[in-house]
């Protein structure tokens, strides 16, 4: 009896353990596109006139996987305009936003 109570304190534990690993999957893109919308928000009160190329590689390769739509309006920002992919990335976490209302 003592036994059965112990494996299902562990199975609770492991049960709770696997629900905050995937909510902790769940908000992981919507905290990376924060971190993008940060640095980019930097750039523009710093009055950078582009993105630089490692930075907008690194969004992109993010952006791919989301929507083809969001990756063209990138890639047509030929002039890495800071403002522009700000706009992309504010699309981009509103199209993230609702899949963490699910589950």
């Amino acid at each position: 009896m003592l036994s059965d109570a112990i494996e299902e304190i562990h199975r609770e534990l492991q049960a709770a353990e696997d629900r905050h690993e995937e909510e902790m999957r769940r908000r992981a893109d919507v905290r990376t596109v924060d971190a993008f919308l940060l640095r980019i928000e930097n750039l523009i009160e710093n009055r950078h006139a582009e993105v630089p190329l490692p930075l907008m590689d690194e969004i992109v390769r993010f952006t791919r996987p989301f929507s083809r739509k969001l990756l063209r309006a990138l890639n047509k920002n030929v002039t890495r305009d800071p403002v522009r992919v700000l706009d992309v990335l504010f699309d981009l976490q509103q199209l993230l936003l609702p899949r963490l209302l699910v589950a």
